[in-house]
């Protein structure tokens, strides 16, 4: 079997060997001085907060124009986007919220902090996204959404989700925090469902160091968005003499964003196509470099889809030979990070088995609103259990450059061949 390194006899880094790499891999972020002169100009002019300058406005006007909504809500974080998304859609205490396990904890964190309760459906084996099949069983009476998850950029299967929903009445939040730009049958994910949030955390497609966006094309959606994330202000204020920033009709938070994270959102935004085309190339070169090794299957592409490979993602096949753990700790050891994304999907996190709650509590777990008791455990979402002992992702930002590349190929390779010929 050719595959284009000279790499069957080396020895392995964490056995002793020459590790491939001892330089760091760049940082995920793409700066350039173009960010840089756009943060200067905002320190100069000192209107540093959202509330004395017009720099979040106008991100939040060009991100929902890329996206093809009517709304776009900045906001600190991702996290805060999707718990922003569950309150607009007025979705709280005793309601039901459907996402997949195999996901990061801020999906479920965004349920939990408007007291809603996660519901997790399993997910396709080969997609990594949440199984369409799996998912309508899952619902209740007590269910009013439903929260699919493009991971590593893959766009979920949107249609049979967006028709369960039409179905049985459910709004649709996208998380789309791993794939701003992915398209979906020619549209970009975030804009199908009611809801879509974003995340531009340092080590996303586009940065604004941290920061996230929801956007929707209704407009009380987008209304009480707003109004949540600056203390339930209301834009006009409804009580005479009294401004509106005095005004508070409701619970609400601080979760706005700043003036430095809006402008470099803005300037990478510019560039997030030509980043996304970037990391599809990385992601093409590596994947067609370890075609020859079988048992290292990709992550699959949907037809009809355009994904935007946060990270290229595989799947061990035959785990039971090739331990997904020792696998990545001798990559790693090669001088590039590998890893599973999640050891242990989020249904089995212990906040969810010991079901912790605010306080001393076990709310919203045990609400009597709710009225319901629920338990999570092992079995309830096999493949997704199944598929965080056999995963593994590989960096493939837009940062790295052909030398970096050739370096993960050939760690990666380097180790896989080793691993196969002792299979």
């Amino acid at each position: 079997m050719s595959i284009g390194f000279e790499v069957r006899s080396e020895k392995l880094a964490v056995e002793g060997g020459t590790p491939v790499r001892r330089e760091p891999l760049p940082l995920e972020p793409d700066i350039t001085e173009e960010e840089i002169q756009a943060v200067l100009e905002v320190m100069r002019s000192k209107r540093l907060s959202q509330l004395a300058g017009n720099y979040v406005e106008d991100f939040e006007i060009e991100f929902a124009r890329y996206i093809g909504t009517k709304y776009a809500v900045a906001v600190n974080s991702g996290t805060e986007a999707l718990s922003l998304a569950v309150a607009a859609l007025q979705v709280g205490t005793g309601d039901e919220v459907i996402l997949p396990p195999y996901t990061f904890v801020a999906t479920a964190n965004g349920i939990l902090q408007q007291n809603a309760i996660p519901i997790f459906a399993d997910v396709d084996k080969e997609t990594f996204n949440i199984d369409p099949r799996k998912l309508e069983a899952k619902i209740s009476d007590k269910t009013r959404a439903i929260m699919p998850v493009h991971m590593m950029g893959q766009p979920c299967d949107m249609d049979p989700i967006m028709e369960i929903a039409r179905k049985h009445n459910l709004f649709v939040i996208e998380d789309s925090a791993q794939a701003a730009g992915a398209e979906y049958k020619g549209r970009k994910v975030g804009s199908i469902g009611d809801v879509g949030c974003f995340s531009f955390y340092m080590n996303k497609n586009m940065t604004s160091a941290e920061g996230g966006m929801l956007v929707t094309n209704d407009e009380r959606v987008a209304e009480r968005a707003m109004a949540f994330r600056n203390h339930c202000r209301p834009e006009i204020s409804n009580v005479p003499n009294v401004p509106a920033y005095n005004v508070f009709t409701g619970i609400g938070w601080n979760f706005r964003m700043n003036s430095l994270q809006a402008v470099i959102g803005r300037t990478q935004l510019k560039r997030l196509d030509e980043s996304n085309h970037r990391r599809s190339m990385n992601a093409e070169f590596i994947r067609h470099r370890v075609k020859p090794f079988e048992w290292l299957v990709p992550q699959r592409v949907l037809k009809d889809t355009n994904p935007v490979y946060w990270f290229q993602a595989f799947r061990i096949r035959d785990s039971s030979k090739i331990n997904r753990d020792k696998l990545t700790a001798a990559i790693s050891a090669e001088g590039v990070k590998a890893e599973g994304y999640t050891p242990i999907p989020v249904h089995l996190q212990e906040l969810f088995t010991k079901q912790v709650g605010y306080g001393r509590t076990h709310c919203p777990f045990d609400c009597p609103v709710y009225g319901k008791k629920v338990e999570y455990k092992v079995g309830d979402c096999p493949e997704a259990e199944k598929l965080c002992k056999e995963d593994v992702i590989i960096p493939c930002y837009h940062a790295l450059r052909g030398s970096d590349l050739n370096d993960i190929v050939r760690a990666l390779t380097k180790v896989a061949a080793h691993f196969e010929s002792r299979g």
